[in-house]
């Protein structure tokens, strides 16, 4: 498992506390301890980290413009009441083949929508190419990914 970065506006009760048993988890702010960080200068920190998984309800990164080798973004489209979700949502997509290891998560900005249960992710730099994929997800059944 790689390392997950969580953006400072999760929940650490509710979304990250769950997961430090199976993953090795930290909020942005402690890498960075001391210092205010602005979404611009996200990207710069992640491209510092050994291949981090960026987790945020921050939907400004839902942009083609953060796709980069070194790292990957999720945005968990979930309202701060949901957050607790965000575990087990995490779990299933790590099952599907296109987000399972750190290899094949580099360099996807991927958008996670619960209530209308699509995964999608940029795959080039000029569009979202859709591409339909049956997932076994619990009550979470996601029934199309985006590439």
């Amino acid at each position: 498992m790689s390392l997950l970065i969580f953006d400072e506006q999760i929940n650490r009760a509710a979304a990250i506390e769950p997961l430090e048993s199976w993953a090795t988890v930290r909020r942005l702010k402690d890498v960075r301890p001391r210092e205010i960080i602005d979404d611009d200068r996200v990207p710069d920190l992640l491209r510092r980290l050994n291949h981090p998984t960026f987790v945020t309800i921050d939907g400004g990164f839902w942009d083609r413009q953060y796709r980069d080798k070194h790292y990957c973004i999720l945005y968990i489209a979930v309202s701060d009441d949901q957050q607790f979700k965000i575990p087990a949502l995490l779990r299933q997509l790590f099952r599907v083949p296109e987000f399972k290891t750190k290899t094949a998560r580099m360099g996807k900005v991927a958008r996670i929508r619960v209530h209308a249960k699509i995964i999608s992710h940029f795959c080039g730099p000029e569009r979202v190419v859709p591409f339909r994929k049956n997932c076994m997800w619990s009550d979470h059944n996601f029934s199309r990914l985006w590439f």
